[in-house]
């Protein structure tokens, strides 16, 4: 009886472990398919500061997506080792991340948009990455301090990918296969599914959603989409617009 046991719960474990490294390559194929004609193929040369943020942000889904595979793999010892390297990127994707935000209305300006006839849609974009960037630090910080904890580190650090995934999704659904379609609707049902998804993925894994997927589905939603909503137009974004302006 405990081998048959043993046997049936050893193919349901791998296919359990298989989700994070799934979900790893899932994100970085959206974020190819997403930035492939402005990063990959760029029909202009970008500016070099686009260029190093679109390299920091892609190795960072390419060592998340790795990194998964170790563990699935129970290569533990190297993906340890490798996670020193990954505060460091980690810490990169956020001050290039700043930097390119901060650069945005003056390469939009050299791009031919009118940003001045379109400041409302500017501070919305700004804030929404903003609120996007507080998400990111806060959960990875919380699963880079319960790493002993595979269970919580794991879903810490998928809610952290999903948490700056905005980028890549709009243009996804910009493409013209989603042609007529409204890109930010989309984008946002996108961050809807992918909680969902980790949520559904607890349901049937344990039977009840994690504790760390329970607070960090809705954090991550309300803290990266409610600024771009609630801050255009205060005193805040009229200071940060000065600022960039």
């Amino acid at each position: 009886m405990s081998s048959v046991a043993t046997s049936h719960a050893m193919p349901r474990t791998r296919r359990r472990g298989l989700f994070f490294p799934a979900m790893g390559l899932l994100l970085l194929a959206s974020v190819v398919l997403g930035f492939w004609g402005t990063l990959f193929r760029p029909s202009q040369p970008l500016p070099l500061h686009q260029q190093v943020h679109g390299i920091v942000v892609t190795a960072w889904f390419v060592l998340f997506a790795v990194q998964a595979l170790l563990v699935a793999g129970g290569r533990t010892a190297l993906h340890r080792r490798l996670g020193t390297f990954g505060v460091v990127l980690a810490v990169a994707v956020i001050v290039t991340s700043l930097h390119t935000m901060a650069q945005m209305p003056t390469q939009w300006r050299l791009g031919g948009i009118d940003v001045d006839a379109r400041r409302g849609m500017v501070s919305m974009v700004l804030w929404g990455n903003f609120g996007a960037l507080v998400a990111y630090a806060t959960l990875l910080s919380r699963a880079i301090a319960m790493r002993t904890q595979a269970d919580a580190h794991k879903r810490l650090m998928l809610l952290a990918m999903f948490a700056i995934m905005s980028p890549a999704l709009v243009r996804v659904f910009s493409l013209p296969v989603f042609a007529g379609l409204p890109a930010v609707p989309l984008t946002m049902a996108g961050l809807l599914a992918l909680g969902a998804i980790l949520v559904a993925y607890d349901l049937l894994t344990l039977r009840r959603v994690h504790r760390q997927t329970l607070w960090g589905v809705p954090f991550f939603l309300v803290v990266h989409l409610a600024p771009a909503y609630v801050l255009p137009g205060t005193a805040i974004d009229a200071a940060m617009l000065r600022m960039i302006w």
